[in-house]
């Protein structure tokens, strides 16, 4: 049951990820870099764990590290989908949208390990004080690995262009033009002759 749990959710985590490029934008080489912020990411996380369960921190049964398939939505969600979200808040809104985005990832990090450890799933870590607070940190250093990959592959958060708008806008020259139309009609509705 939870093999089947951990498939389905790698499957989610690439269809999140589309979903991302999606609303984000985000160009073919900052996806590329996305995803290798994620890949980043994930050993990163499986560095942590193997350092958590030598400090018996937490475990994931009798082995250093969870199962592989584990890590799939840690490359293809927290790293590239969520790293791609960070990016364009950052891009947005500066420095309040970084600080918003190192919050929101962490905080979603540190969420995933507390419902995986009351779960079904394979994580045991103690749900307070040490083991909770080097896991928030670990997310972080994961977020800010992959918005620093992004970067260093293709440039600072406002050097490429957006993808093409996924919904059609109306050009302000076109509605300019049809709201003098629609005003040089005679309004049936008006008062003056």
């Amino acid at each position: 049951m939870v093999s089947l749990i951990i498939s389905v959710a790698s499957v989610f985590s690439v269809l999140l990820l589309g979903f991302c490029v999606w609303l984000t934008r985000a160009s073919y080489w900052r996806t590329a870099a996305a995803l290798m912020g994620g890949l980043c990411a994930a050993a990163v996380r499986f560095g942590l764990d193997m350092v958590a369960y030598r400090f018996d921190w937490w475990t994931f049964g009798d082995t250093p590290y969870a199962p592989i398939i584990t890590y799939v939505p840690v490359v293809f969600w927290f790293g590239a989908g969520l790293g791609l979200v960070g990016w364009r808040m950052i891009r947005n809104w500066g420095a309040a949208g970084e600080i918003a985005f190192f919050i929101g990832f962490v905080a979603l990090g540190v969420l995933r390990d507390v419902v995986l450890a009351i779960g079904i799933g394979p994580l045991t870590i103690d749900a307070q004080g040490l083991p909770l607070i080097i896991a928030g940190v670990g997310w972080l250093v994961m977020a800010v690995l992959v918005q620093v990959m992004m970067q260093l592959l293709v440039g600072p958060v406002d050097s490429d262009r957006l993808a093409p708008e996924r919904f059609p806008q109306l050009d302000d020259g076109e509605t300019a033009m049809w709201n003098n139309t629609v005003q040089s009609e005679r309004d049936p509705f008006s008062f003056q002759g």
